[in-house]
């Protein structure tokens, strides 16, 4: 049901609402974001602004102390070109005595370099600056040397720290070679660096808590660090002289594993670098402590602006709470109405003024959107069914004139797309005090699906007692031609007999004959008795329609009154369904007899026959087929046609329209068994004083041919086997005795189950054959077949029944029967069973 103009309404405010709710939640959740981002922001800013400083100041104390350091070795090169000048052209002038105050001279005024010395081409240490060399001191060994002797330094070189010794301290060796006039190697002049002279120099520079000053060869090799730690001076850490000179530069210092700032500047003209690190944490402590406090007062405001908006939406819901029950209170009644799935009119009778509900205008067949202001106009744009105006009406006429002490009344008006709804509506008029009618309400609500469900309620209680009725009348039927079958078989058995000893041409042959031919009708009878219970012995095996058909034609032209013609067209060819023939055999003649006895003394019968392949399911009068083959049977008669009230029963036991005497009323209801049990369909048409035609749908399954003629044979005659004969019918085990003693066999018969199973047990191999009855009062023929089985596996049992059908069929195959035959027996089928048991035995 569409939405009603409050309903729109309420809704409309809630979302308003809502809407007001996520926009101030969404302003106060930007505004706390905005806050918190630039609170970030700033520390982002004053964190870079850390880094920027820091960075620019270890670079500028870096770069300096290069200087100075390049500074201080240009003077150490300086003195040693000077020196090895003087000593290759001057010193020849100068005692050897006196050679050392000489040096000693040359260096003061130099504090980095403690001692110059020269070494000769042999590596002994001749002349020094200061003090008296150890004699003969041989440094032929030390890398400076060798570098210089063997030409691989060029210019200058710088050893490793090592610890001298002629002094026993560390320090760098700085070696220049000299040569003799010839150009040949003529030795080294050396000066050794103090290294912890040059930490005393950096030591002077205050850079702050924890940063530290290296000075490293550019292979890594420490020389220097301040602050000191010998422990560590030669030994390489390639990280601190291989940092790019980038901005903001941290790496992870390999002596204490410590994240650190660090700057390098290269030593001009030298294999040297100067780093400056210094500790990340050290660098960071003011920004970190700052940020820290920036972080609580942000989140302090963020908490109190988060609880000022959370007052805000909670003081918003209660607005809305309140304005909803509001609103609530001015709609239950129309809500009550609606949920009640009632539409509801007032009607102001003198004016003619009307108000009515949205569901209303629905139920009458209108849009909701439609507008009546009136009465008369709602009632000239309502249909209402034909058969439901009157009625309608007079019940509002009747509570109008006081008759009644409300209005309540149910019908039907048309909905746009066609269909008829019901509707069930109740009034009550306003009276003045004269006691005429000024106002007039009521609702309706729509009960088309309490009217379905009361109409599938009704057809359903009409089938279970048609299916009760069908039951009980079918159970009765089994149990009469049960009892009927065994009488009948010793008529038919005795009658046979009879025929045989009585001469042909005599008197009493031809009453026997029609006592036979009576057993014949009796027969008949019980096969449409057992039909219709559905308890007879059906195969299911491939039929040929149409041969049955035109067999059931050929019986039916011998007994054909005068007047009556028949025209067939028979067009199904090799069509075959699963069945039993007998039962399709039954079908046909039932409907043949009906039609002829319809057209009384002339008339044309019309049978056809034809193959019908369905796309589409189909409903037909008595059943539903689905898509598929089939095969149609159409009998048509010329005779007065089938009355409305007997056609709603035709198909009804034991109905029927024909006087005392003629007619069982079995007929149509077996033919409606039989097809039903096939999964077939009938139809039916009619027309008084034209004539009635049938059609009989089957379905097929595949194709089977014609069967063969079978010539009469003799009857099939035994050699002393001996047989077991047990039923509860003394009559039939005397016929049964009598009939195989004549085939040559020895009978022996039982009256009773237990004594039968009692003589079988005491002499099992005495037994060639057992036939025994199914339905006795003590052990039935399935059970005592078990236990005859138990006795002996192999023993041949033969099973008569005259009130079985699948079920017993199915539970005899499984025990082991070898045969399942059906009362009442005939001389011949009993012969041919009882030998084709015993051959297939052998």
């Amino acid at each position: 049901m569409p939405p009603t103009h409050d309903a729109v309404s309420s809704s409309g405010r809630s979302i308003r609402f809502k809407r007001l709710r996520l926009g101030i939640l969404a302003l106060g959740v930007l505004s706390l974001l905005a806050f918190a981002g630039a609170s970030c922001y700033d520390a982002w800013r004053s964190y870079r602004h850390v880094e920027i400083a820091t960075d620019r100041e270890i670079n500028n104390v870096a770069s300096a102390l290069a200087e100075q350091t390049a500074t201080t070795w240009q003077t150490v090169h300086l003195l040693l070109d000077d020196t090895a000048r003087w000593y290759r052209s001057d010193s020849r002038e100068v005692p050897p005595e006196r050679l050392d105050s000489v040096l000693e001279t040359r260096t003061a005024g130099i504090p980095q370099v403690r001692l110059v010395t020269i070494v000769d081409a042999q590596g002994i240490q001749r002349h020094r600056s200061h003090g008296s060399s150890p004699p003969h001191l041989d440094v032929s060994d030390r890398s400076y040397f060798i570098a210089q002797r063997d030409g691989t330094a060029r210019g200058f070189f710088m050893s490793e720290p090592l610890v001298t010794r002629s002094e026993n301290r560390p320090g760098v060796v700085i070696s220049r070679r000299l040569e003799d006039a010839q150009g040949q190697f003529a030795g080294v002049v050396t000066a050794i660096v103090d290294l912890e002279d040059l930490e005393r120099f950096y030591g002077a520079v205050n850079l702050g808590q924890a940063s530290s000053i290296y000075l490293l060869s550019d292979d890594g090799t420490l020389l220097v660090r301040n602050p000191s730690m010998q422990t560590l001076v030669g030994r390489a850490f390639r990280e601190l002289a291989t940092v790019p000179n980038a901005p903001a530069t941290r790496l992870r210092n390999p002596i204490d594993g410590d994240y650190d700032f660090i700057a390098v500047a290269p030593v001009k003209d030298t294999h040297l670098v100067l780093t400056v690190t210094r500790p990340e944490a050290v660098a960071m402590r003011l920004w970190r402590d700052e940020t820290i406090r920036v972080g609580v007062r942000t989140l302090i405001l963020t908490v109190l602006g988060a609880a000022t908006i959370a007052a805000l939406l909670r003081q918003l819901r209660r607005v809305e709470t309140s304005e909803r029950a509001l609103r609530e209170s001015e709609e239950r009644y129309a809500l009550a109405m609606e949920g009640a799935n009632e539409g509801f009119w007032d009607w102001h009778v003198d004016a003619d003024r009307l108000f009515i509900s949205q569901k209303m205008k629905m139920l009458s067949g209108h849009s909701e959107d439609s507008e009546f202001t009136t009465r008369s106009a709602w009632m000239a744009q309502t249909v209402v069914h034909p058969e439901d105006a009157q009625r309608r009406e007079s019940a509002l006429e009747d509570h109008f004139d006081g008759l009644t002490p409300r209005y309540e009344c149910e019908y039907r008006v048309r909905m746009p797309d066609g269909s008829w709804c019901w509707l069930h509506a109740r009034g009550r008029c306003l009276r003045d005090a004269l006691g005429k009618p000024i106002r007039f309400v009521g609702s309706a609500i729509d009960v088309s699906a309490q009217r379905q469900a009361q109409l599938e309620k009704e057809h359903l209680e009409a089938q279970l007692r048609q299916s009760q009725k069908m039951e009980a009348i079918g159970t009765l039927a089994g149990g009469i031609a049960h009892d009927f079958n065994n009488i009948l078989g010793a008529i038919v058995g005795y009658g046979e007999l009879a025929q045989q000893q009585s001469k042909e041409g005599t008197p009493l042959r031809r009453y026997l004959d029609n006592v036979m031919h009576a057993t014949g009708r009796a027969r008949a009878l019980v096969d449409r008795i057992l039909g219709f219970s559905r308890s007879g012995l059906g195969e299911r095996v491939p039929v040929n329609v149409q041969w049955v058909i035109e067999e059931t034609l050929e019986l039916l032209q011998a007994s054909l009154p005068a007047g009556i013609r028949v025209e067939s067209r028979l067009e199904a060819g090799d069509a075959a369904l699963i069945g039993d023939a007998t039962h399709l055999h039954q079908v046909a003649m039932n409907l043949f007899t009906n039609a002829i006895q319809a057209m009384q003394h002339d008339g044309l019968l019309s049978v056809a026959l034809e193959r019908i392949d369905l796309s589409e399911r189909l409903s037909l009068a008595r059943g539903n087929l689905p898509a598929g083959r089939y095969v149609r049977l159409i009998v048509s008669d010329t005779g007065t046609g089938i009355p409305t009230t007997v056609l709603e029963r035709m198909f009804d036991p034991f109905f029927t329209t024909k006087g005392v005497g003629e007619g069982t009323g079995l007929g149509r209801s077996l033919v409606h068994g039989i097809v039903t049990d096939l999964r077939g369909a009938i139809d039916v048409r009619t027309r008084a004083d034209e004539g009635t035609s049938f059609e009989i749908w089957l379905p097929t399954s595949g194709d089977a041919r014609r069967p063969a003629a079978e010539a009469t044979q003799e009857l099939p005659h035994g050699n002393g086997e001996t047989v077991m004969i047990v039923d509860d019918e003394p009559a039939l085990v005397a016929l049964v005795e009598e009939t195989l003693a004549e085939l040559g066999y020895e009978p022996v018969g039982f009256t009773s189950s237990e004594a039968a199973l009692a003589a079988f047990r005491a002499a099992p191999g005495r037994f060639d054959l057992i036939l025994t009855d199914e339905a006795m009062p003590d052990l039935v023929g399935t059970e005592l077949t078990q236990h005859l089985r138990r006795s002996r596996p192999d023993i041949p049992i033969i099973l008569v029944s005259g009130h079985g059908g699948t079920q017993l069929a199915r539970a005899a195959a499984m025990i082991g029967v070898n045969e399942l035959l059906r009362k009442p027996l005939e001389r011949r089928e009993l012969a041919e069973a009882v030998a084709r048991v015993l051959r297939a035995d052998k």
